[in-house]
């Protein structure tokens, strides 16, 4: 017995050894595996190429980012213009990394004459269209458009659109960075020579098909209709294309009353429907407005239909 006291001793020792070791690399401190299966730790390793750029569509939502065409970066900025929900004027003051990116955007257009420097903006099927355009995407895309132009921008090498996006960034009633931006070739040889014929036949049919705004007695809004606002969206274009073109709202009025009293009311009215179109993001130094009175009905003044019909504002190319 006593010949076996020391190898049952050792056999022990070892045995303990043993489960000492196990015990030890199955604790928190010193083993992976137990940081995997503790939820509280946290988890390092290599992301999957779809959870980086998930992460970097989250990160970049609401950035002002432009690439030129081979996707080299010309300016980015962490933050955009931002608009109240529902509204087409951008939010004061802008971030100074936004305005940093418009200068270098500005730079390299003027370095790149040949680009063409597209405005897309965009809105939620949950927001109102108080603008005149034909949706409040594209009124916030003129809005930028024209801080740019303020800025120095070349309108005549820009375009604007609106988007519907039902996953922009709203938060507390603001919409962050519904904006985004493109860059493709300017027309050129035949293409330029195409772009002229279409502004031609575009500047004909405003012509023939002016917009129209007719007012009851003392009115003092504008309702329009998708018509109305498809035809304000053709003057901006062919106005941003063209430097040189303007636009006049002449007022009109019906018979009752006196001929001085209604030039006076017909005044007013072409500059009410004036002062909308500016509201709206036409300069005014663009547009004219004049009244002619009664003198010239496009229906009978004998019957009430006739003299409602009497009673408009008609804008068009001057």
């Amino acid at each position: 017995m006593g010949k076996l006291k020391y190898p049952l001793g050792i056999l022990i020792t070892i045995i303990i050894g043993m489960l000492l070791n196990m015990l030890w690399c199955c604790n928190c401190w010193g083993n992976d595996n137990s940081i995997k299966n503790d939820k509280t730790a946290p988890i390092v390793g290599e992301k999957s190429e779809q959870s980086i750029n998930a992460d970097k569509a989250i990160n970049t939502a609401g950035y002002l980012i432009l690439n030129d065409q081979d996707g080299n970066l010309i300016a980015e900025a962490t933050n955009h213009l931002n608009f109240k929900v529902s509204d087409y004027k951008h939010l004061e003051p802008i971030e100074t990394d936004v305005v940093k990116s418009y200068g270098k955007i500005k730079t390299y257009l003027e370095k790149h004459p040949n680009q063409k420097f597209h405005i897309t903006g965009l809105y939620t099927s949950d927001e109102k269209n108080n603008s005149a355009f034909t949706n409040l995407g594209e009124a916030r895309a003129n809005d930028v458009k024209n801080h740019l132009s303020s800025l120095g921008y070349d309108t005549t090498h820009m375009e604007i659109k609106g988007k519907l996006s039902n996953q922009l960034d709203t938060r507390n009633g603001i919409v962050y960075g519904p904006i985004n931006y493109h860059l493709t070739d300017f027309p050129s040889g035949k293409s330029a020579a195409l772009l002229e014929n279409e502004l031609d036949n575009l500047a004909a049919d405003i012509r023939a098909n002016p917009l129209i705004l007719h007012f009851a007695t003392g009115a003092s809004t504008i309702n329009l209709s998708n018509e109305q606002r498809e035809k304000i969206s053709k003057m901006v274009h062919y106005l941003d294309a063209r430097p040189q073109a303007s636009l006049i709202s002449v007022g009109h009025t019906d018979n009752t009353g006196s001929r001085s009293t209604n030039t006076t009311i017909s005044a007013n009215r072409a500059e009410f429907a004036k002062s909308y179109l500016v509201e709206n993001g036409i300069s005014s130094s663009r547009i004219q407005s004049s009244g002619k009175g009664p003198d010239e009905p496009i229906a009978t003044n004998d019957t009430e239909e006739g003299k409602e019909q009497n009673r408009r504002v008609v804008v068009t190319l001057k």
